[in-house]
């Protein structure tokens, strides 16, 4: 009766070491999981907030005060700062024209090429497409915001992309040290005719 149940507590402790095994593979796995989705919210909030406050329209002046590189980025640091960003860590890359996607769709929204994304993990870079209307012409640079209503109907859209560091061993050995994550969001500018 006694090597019986020396026999059942080794049978145990093997069981035990085989499936404690897989539940710390699985724990590690959404350990990476879900932070990966808290910044995957945070860099799509931000996207949107900027996007959201180059688009506003002042009535009283005719003017879309915000429609410019520095409002964007301020906006957008501001809205990572509560997912822990430093403004340091988000920095705007101006372009001669919009972000190029590597599918070559017309509206400049992901998929990304590897080089517009950050090379170190934990940074973020933000880009900004301006579309006039009017021309139809588009830029990825605005220093100054327009004197007047001639963007109203044209569309800002602000890209928000991030080198991810993946922080366990075993998921790092799968899909290396970082992944990259990329939101963008359109917005029609405002304003009145």
């Amino acid at each position: 009766m006694g090597a019986r149940r020396r026999k059942q507590r080794g049978q145990s402790l093997v069981e035990f070491a085989i499936s404690s095994t897989v539940l710390l593979l699985l724990a590690m796995g959404l350990i990476d999981l879900s932070r990966a989705f808290y910044y995957s919210v945070a860099l799509q909030g931000a996207a949107r907030e900027g996007a959201r406050h180059a688009a506003w329209f002042n009535t009283p002046l005719r003017q879309n005060l915000y429609l410019k590189d520095s409002e964007i980025i301020t906006t957008v640091q501001q809205a990572l700062t509560g997912a822990g960003f430093s403004s340091a860590q988000v920095t705007f890359i101006p372009t001669a024209g919009c972000l190029a996607p590597t599918d070559s769709n017309t509206a400049n929204d992901k998929p990304y090429p590897q080089s517009a994304y950050p090379p170190t993990p934990g940074n973020v870079y933000v880009y900004a497409c301006y579309t006039n209307p009017g021309s139809g012409v588009s830029t990825g640079s605005n220093l100054v915001a327009p004197g007047d209503n001639s963007w109203r109907l044209g569309d800002i859209n602000v890209a928000v992309l991030m080198n991810f560091q993946l922080i366990t061993p075993f998921i790092q050995g799968i899909f290396g040290n970082s992944i990259d994550l990329a939101y963008n969001e359109h917005f029609t500018i405002q304003g009145k005719p």
